[in-house]
């Protein structure tokens, strides 16, 4: 008897011992890499298109753009090749909006804001830049990082907006994990954002506290929190320890750029709950917000009941105008 309970306690203990080596590491696993989102896997796949709301648009034109030119750049540290789309205004300017997207996402889904920028008359203040960021559309395959490195690639897009097509002036329009990327990006010395003239930051149902998703994340797998904090010790050095730096409120504090923050109530991906304790650790900075109730994650402009609201806030914000409750 005593030989069976031994060997139980030992097979037990080894149990937990593999448990705790790779429950952790396949958690970082599922923090640090998805499989690209390529043009091929989102035309390929109706429930994909439908996602991204692009219906039968593919390409800029289609929204009544007919200077488009496809480019490719670099990331600024590891010089990652990308790609993206530079549309230039109506008129000559130097001032170009930078389309950031998230995670699971490419150019196409952020095109439709070509729209907005169109009936609005935004066409002839700015060039629009629209890149696919790493691991994303026609651009490189490549960890993330949950913005950490799309940071750099934002970096990237701005380096060659200067050098290669002259602007001086830029508006970050940012959606989800693409909206902390924005953050990390001001906040990285390293990545130059003091020499760069970022007027304005616009945040779609932006990712404002990385610890926290993943910790929800982690719950709704039922892992102990000492495995969660195993992945999340495994994630950090991978990121030279900035971690517990992904939240908004912490990246944005040596900032005064305005920014307008656009939140769902019932946003399941990305919950208000962060960004409003995010936001509340910003008073007295230029932060305006709007929350609304109805929509899912980065579908607010889409959904019937919000679209000519976003449209005149998004004007109002980008001209500079007071944006109306």
């Amino acid at each position: 008897m005593k030989k069976v309970l031994f060997a139980i306690v030992i097979l037990l203990l080894l149990i937990i011992s593999v448990a705790y080596f790779y429950i952790p590491r396949f958690a970082y696993q599922q923090i640090t890499y998805f499989e690209p989102f390529t043009f091929e896997r989102v035309l390929g796949d109706t429930a994909w298109i439908n996602e991204y709301e692009i219906g039968d648009y593919r390409k800029p034109e289609d929204f009544g753009y007919n200077q488009v030119e496809e480019v490719t750049f670099n990331s600024a540290l590891d010089q990652l090749p990308l790609s993206g789309w530079y549309i230039p205004a109506s008129r000559p300017v130097d001032s170009t909006i930078l389309v950031v997207h998230g995670r699971t996402s490419n150019r196409l889904k952020t095109m439709k804001y070509l729209e907005l920028f169109k009936v609005t008359g935004l066409d002839s203040m700015y060039n629009f830049f629209i890149p696919d960021l790493r691991n994303s559309g026609k651009s490189t395959a490549a960890s993330t990082f949950m913005g950490y490195d799309f940071a750099e690639d934002v970096a990237g897009a701005l380096n060659y907006l200067s050098k290669e097509k002259e602007q001086a002036h830029f508006v970050l329009y940012s959606f989800s994990m693409g909206a902390m990327a924005s953050f990390v990006y001001l906040d990285r010395a390293e990545l130059g954002a003091a020499q760069k003239d970022i007027q304005r930051i616009i945040v779609d149902s932006p990712l404002t506290d990385v610890p926290g998703v993943l910790k929800i994340g982690s719950d709704k797998l039922g892992l102990p929190d000492i495995l969660f904090e195993e992945g999340f010790e495994l994630f950090d050095e991978s990121i030279d320890g900035y971690g517990q730096k992904l939240k908004m409120g912490t990246l944005l504090q040596n900032s005064n750029i305005p920014v307008f923050v656009i939140q769902s109530n019932h946003d399941a991906t990305t919950p208000a709950v962060h960004t409003k304790a995010q936001v509340a650790l910003l008073e007295g900075k230029p932060v305006t917000t709007w929350y609304v109730d109805s929509a899912n994650h980065v579908k607010i402009y889409t959904h019937p009941e919000y679209r000519a609201d976003y449209t005149a806030k998004v004007s109002a914000f980008l001209r500079g105008s007071e944006i109306i409750p």
